[in-house]
């Protein structure tokens, strides 16, 4: 068949392509957060200065995951998904508390340091225990923990009103929330990546529904739409790291290329997530999701296992990588004059520092689980 995948019955598979894709989103999101820049990654994850990144896509899964996985067992068991939810959310405050603290010791005790002159000075400490606390304060590479764990108080919620067949209120309040307070500064974190969460929320929980339509249609219309797709997003990504990377190259001179991008760049802010940023990252997922769906083994065999290994272990490969880049921020900044090359070389060893410790991490704990089996099915005499 033209779209590879079983029939859409109400138990959820694990589905590859979420992995794979999770993994690619957390090898741009490293390659972004390092200061050795630019390099060979920055022409292909775009080094965060694209109309949409990889965080979206990283929040897109996510919601996508929470609605897929819990769809089906929120009406029968509410406590105890929402119990299950809201401790992954405890865990996630727990996280981004963590971190702050960590990260803001460290740079006060390194003051020559690049990230001691960023380090919180907005009030006492009093104020910045407080703004930690409420999340009004995040600090180093793990921050958007912090969103994680807020949108997971209310995915409880989302889910349960999606399968009682009220989405609808989930999209419009997430949409209006997002129409009234995502330009406004205090709130950009909350209102307006929440309506990314929402939305992959709802889409999430009718994924077998949306698979069976695709493949009730005709191959030649699964290929039409695969193409059309496609090809959309690969000509406005092209476009994008044009206009958005090749561009401000100062040895190229693009003048003309640079003045698009100055007046691109509000319609695409990050923090308040405009319409066309939306549209744009809706239609490159779309793009990225069809191509890994139907290609999933092909870019597991050829990715020899790293998307899949950074995929399945994502909170740890995000909490790890920000260790990692925040010790090179503070012990290995790169000097004015870094080159290409040595910043490709430095990215590609924090990269493959980072997959070890995740492929390690894996094989250890799978043999902790076979040692824990073998106990439990060893009888006593």
């Amino acid at each position: 068949m033209f779209w590879k995948t079983k029939t859409a019955k109400a138990n959820r598979e694990r589905i590859l392509a979420f992995d794979l894709l999770r993994g690619m989103f957390l090898a741009i999101i490293v390659t972004t957060h390092i200061f050795w820049a630019p390099s060979l990654y920055t022409f292909v994850g775009g080094g965060g200065a694209l109309p949409a990144s990889a965080a979206e896509g990283f929040f897109t899964i996510s919601g996508i995951l929470v609605g897929y996985l819990y769809r089906d067992r929120v009406l029968k068991e509410t406590k105890r998904v929402t119990i299950k939810l809201w401790k992954r959310a405890a865990l996630l405050y727990g996280l981004t508390v963590f971190f702050t603290f960590l990260y803001t010791a460290w740079a006060l005790l390194e003051p020559a340091s690049s990230m001691h002159a960023v380090v919180y000075n907005q009030g006492s400490p009093l104020q910045f225990i407080y703004e930690t606390l409420t999340l009004q304060y995040a600090f180093g590479f793990a921050d958007f923990l912090a969103r994680y764990a807020v949108f997971m108080l209310f995915a409880p919620l989302a889910v349960w009103l999606v399968a009682k067949q009220k989405a609808w209120i989930v999209a419009l309040a997430s949409f209006a929330v997002w129409l009234l307070l995502h330009n406004i500064n205090r709130f950009p974190f909350l209102a307006a990546w929440q309506i990314i969460f929402m939305f992959s929320i709802i889409i999430g929980c009718y994924m077998p529904h949306i698979e069976k339509w695709f493949t009730g249609l005709t191959k030649r219309t699964q290929r039409t739409l695969f193409i059309a797709v496609c090809s959309a997003a690969f000509i406005t990504y092209a476009a994008s790291i044009l206009v958005f990377v090749v561009g401000p190259v100062k040895l190229l001179h693009l003048d003309a290329i640079i003045a698009i991008k100055q007046q691109l760049d509000p319609i695409f802010n990050k923090d308040h997530l405009p319409l066309a940023r939306l549209v744009i990252g809706v239609l490159w997922f779309a793009g990225l999701y069809m191509a890994f769906r139907r290609y999933e083994k092909q870019i597991s065999r050829y990715s020899f296992g790293i998307f899949e290994t950074l995929g399945r272990q994502s909170l740890f490969v995000y909490c790890f990588h920000s260790v990692v880049l925040f010790a090179i921020a503070v012990y290995f900044y790169p000097p004015t004059d870094s080159t290409f090359l040595e910043n490709t070389f430095v990215t590609t060893i924090t990269l493959a520092i980072v997959y070890f410790a995740a492929y390690y991490r894996k094989r250890l704990t799978e043999f902790g689980r076979k040692i824990l089996s073998n106990k439990s099915t060893t009888q006593v005499p």
